[in-house]
């Protein structure tokens, strides 16, 4: 059971970049009702520097672009091998992480929205 899980959160997560990257092009929702960028505004073109190996501009689209895909692979390589080990050791600790720092990352996100109105991206 635990190897079914974790095997439909990565093909869930895995359809559903590809459609927002490749497939649909989608207007933030944020943006639309408020009149400001939110903290994710601008990860999709960020996403698309990245794997075609444009780091600097990625980083201006947004600055938590990189440290948001690299920690994307990580948390994709251990679900991996928790679905060969046959275990659900990943998604624990990544709830356990957001219950701990869960202030921190919303001032981050805070931070993140400020910024990326300042530039305009």
């Amino acid at each position: 059971m635990k190897r079914i899980i974790n095997i439909l959160i990565i093909l869930g997560t895995f359809i559903f970049i590809y459609l927002v990257v490749n497939v649909f092009d989608i207007d933030c929702i944020f943006k639309s009702i408020f009149g400001i960028r939110c903290p994710g505004c601008g990860l999709t073109r960020s996403f698309r520097s990245i794997l075609s190996g444009n780091l600097i501009k990625a980083f201006k689209y947004n600055i938590l672009s990189i440290p948001i895909f690299i920690s994307i692979i990580v948390i994709f390589i251990s679900m991996i091998i928790d679905i060969i080990l046959n275990r659900i050791n990943t998604i624990k600790y990544i709830e356990k992480l957001f219950s701990k720092y869960y202030i921190f990352i919303i001032i981050i996100l805070f931070i993140t929205m400020i910024i990326n109105n300042v530039n305009k991206i």
